[in-house]
């Protein structure tokens, strides 16, 4: 199955972020994206202003595996896997102290803290959808399995601080790395809880809030203890520093979680766009020949009416050849694809995803995605006049179960794919944000003049086939010069 969500990154980034989720019966699936971006006529982007080149260089996107799901409770009681890994590896580190090894320790520390952030970011979503009446059991649960998980670990940090010789390893550094980042993002999602306590009024809720506080007070003295920064108020540069720390240590942990990808030209594609633009090079060239034989053979060499033969057959070529590359172009744009991404994972292909993207008119539009549109009466009159601009991109995904699960100490679910869109290219075509506009008063009595906002509307469309099935899932953004307003998701 599929699980999308969109949202935006950034005041001009769009993020759409896909699960492929996989059956643990399936070794092998498919999964098929077509995704129809709607943009104003206002906007003028074409193919002639908008190269494939430019609309790639405006998309960034990673895959990475699905951080396995774990509750807080589950990560370090008695044979939960998580810390059973970790504790395993380092046991193996300690006995032998080989590259594979150390790379392995590394790896558990990793998935250890990635998948404690999952978990402290569940608990608090759980908490925000469940009723009053369940919060001070969900509380009392997150603060004891968060002291159970940070004492533990730290448990054994410290057993490995005692022993001199693993504290001058470079692999212990990878020890405290995770250390701090449990620090930071234990702090993170417990304000996120104490800020939703602290909307409630009830009594009840005194002890619930105290509880929280004292456990981000505690982890505050034990990072001042370490030389951990955190984030105080009033402190300008202390905070951007601290930002900066957070955002590498969080790249750090997720670094095990992307998967290796290799982007190239596919060459399936390429391969046959050559051969036809081959045949074209051959019919232009045969029309040529034929021209020159036909006036050669009626006027003979050296004649004024051969050398015009031959200068007009020779300007027809040109135009042949482009006319037919144009046809064949337009023939092979929905059945190939740009480019080719591989997957891996240490050093091993589990998949593939392709991709392409081309302008195209609304005939090409298959019927139940102009429905889904569902344009109004207004703009169908406008499309009479200019048409919307429509962009079609499309993905293909294959994904191998059996190799992604090889060697592997935890079951993956499957992998997200996660697509960002720069929109600036297409905000900066927009007109100012805000327009003057005049209303009467709200007694009727005086025309009073102020500023309303302007705002245009991006809809994109995606189909996704898999195993047999087809969804459709439409999203409107609503977007003004500096940036995207909303992002609203329309029910198809």
């Amino acid at each position: 199955m599929l699980d999308i969500k969109v949202r935006s990154h950034d005041a001009y980034t769009l993020e759409m972020k896909v699960g492929f989720i996989k059956g643990k019966e399936q070794h092998k699936s498919d999964f098929t994206i077509n995704t129809w971006i709607f943009v104003p006529n206002t906007l003028d982007l074409n193919k002639s202003n908008y190269s494939k080149d430019q609309f790639y260089s405006d998309v960034k996107s990673k895959v990475r595996f699905i951080t396995p799901v774990y509750a807080l409770t589950a990560i370090v009681d008695e044979g939960a896997i998580p810390f059973n890994n970790l504790s395993a590896a380092t046991q193996h580190l300690l006995k032998d102290e080989t590259n594979q090894h150390v790379y392995e320790i590394e790896y558990q520390l990793k998935m250890f803290m990635a998948i404690f952030r999952s978990a402290l970011r569940n608990a608090v979503t759980e908490f925000k959808q469940t009723k009053a009446d369940n919060h001070a059991t969900l509380i009392q649960s997150y603060v004891s399995a968060s002291i159970a998980i940070r004492d533990k670990y730290r448990e054994l940090k410290e057993s490995l601080h005692q022993n001199e010789q693993v504290v001058r390893k470079e692999y212990f550094n990878y020890f405290s790395f995770a250390d701090e980042y449990l620090s930071y993002t234990l702090l993170r999602y417990s304000f996120l809880l104490l800020d939703r306590l602290m909307l409630v009024t009830d009594e009840r809720f005194q002890l619930l809030q105290q509880q929280v506080k004292e456990l981000i007070l505690s982890e505050q003295a034990y990072m001042k203890s370490k030389g951990y920064s955190f984030i105080k108020v009033n402190e300008q540069g202390l905070n951007q520093a601290v930002i900066y720390r957070y955002a590498m240590l969080n790249k750090y942990v997720e670094s095990d979680l992307l998967l290796e990808s290799n982007k190239k030209k596919d060459s399936d594609g390429v391969f046959v766009q050559q051969v036809y633009y081959s045949i074209a090079a051959g019919i232009s060239m045969v029309f040529a020949t034929v021209i020159a034989f036909s006036f050669q053979q009626k006027y003979g060499n050296f004649t004024m009416p051969l050398f015009v033969a031959l200068v007009v057959g020779y300007m027809l070529k040109d135009r042949i050849k482009e006319l037919t590359r144009f046809y064949f172009a337009g023939k092979l744009g929905g059945k190939y694809f740009d480019n080719k991404t591989e997957i891996s994972v240490k050093g091993k292909k589990i998949g593939w995803i392709k991709e392409a993207v081309d302008f195209i008119t609304d005939e090409k539009v298959p019927s139940e995605i102009l429905s889904i549109r569902n344009r109004s009466v207004l703009l169908e009159v406008e499309n009479r006049i200019h048409n919307e601009k429509i962009l079609l991109y499309r993905k293909k995904v294959s994904l191998d179960r059996g190799e992604m699960m090889k060697d592997s100490t935890y079951f993956f679910k499957g992998v997200h794919d996660i697509f960002r869109f720069n929109l600036t290219r297409l905000l900066q075509r927009m007109d100012n944000p805000k327009v003057p506009v005049l209303s009467l008063d709200e007694h009727n009595d005086q025309v009073i003049g102020f500023y309303a906002d302007k705002v245009y509307y991006i809809n994109f469309i995606s189909q996704i086939e898999y195993e047999n099935h087809t969804e459709y899932k439409r999203y409107r953004i609503v977007c003004q010069r500096d940036g995207i307003q909303e992002i609203e998701e329309l029910f198809t």
